[in-house]
């Protein structure tokens, strides 16, 4: 059974290919799953009593709540 003799250096080869590949798994899975940040931050500084809807590619749209 000579091919189940790796050398040492293909071993590190080995180690390398798979540490990036567990890498690259783990950035594609926070890239897909996580949440959208800039979403939540759309009050705009107008301060608490207004009420700002996000839209995906365009400026927030705000409304003053009414005063009860």
């Amino acid at each position: 059974m000579q091919f189940l003799r790796w050398p040492p250096e293909r071993n590190g080869r080995l180690c390398t290919i798979l540490a990036l590949i567990v890498i690259l798994a783990i950035f594609g899975v926070a890239v897909i799953y996580a949440p959208d940040f800039q979403r939540h931050n759309a009050n705009a500084g107008f301060g608490p009593d207004w009420e700002c809807t996000p839209h995906a590619q365009s400026e927030p749209t705000c409304i003053k709540k009414i005063q009860r």
